[in-house]
């Protein structure tokens, strides 16, 4: 029977105890092919992400900052 090589030599992890193991076994060609809910979540995180950081810079911009500043000490004196 052949000793089949693995990358870097030795043989699989039995048990999956740290991240890079759990990420280096996991059947992603599978899930991106036969896993359509994978799909649709990478597809709308790639969609999204730059709505998300629009709005970051928009709501920590100066104006919009200093404008909260004043709402907050305009509550506080009441």
């Amino acid at each position: 029977m052949p000793v089949e090589k693995i990358r870097g030599g030795g043989e699989l992890f039995k048990h999956h105890w740290t991240t890079f193991s759990k990420v280096q076994q996991a059947p992603i060609k599978f899930y991106w092919k036969y896993g359509r809910m994978f799909r649709y979540y990478v597809y709308s995180a790639a969609i999204v992400f730059p709505l998300f950081m629009f709005l970051t810079k928009a709501s920590y911009a100066p104006a919009n900052v200093k404008q909260w500043e004043q709402i907050r000490a305009g509550r506080r004196r009441e």
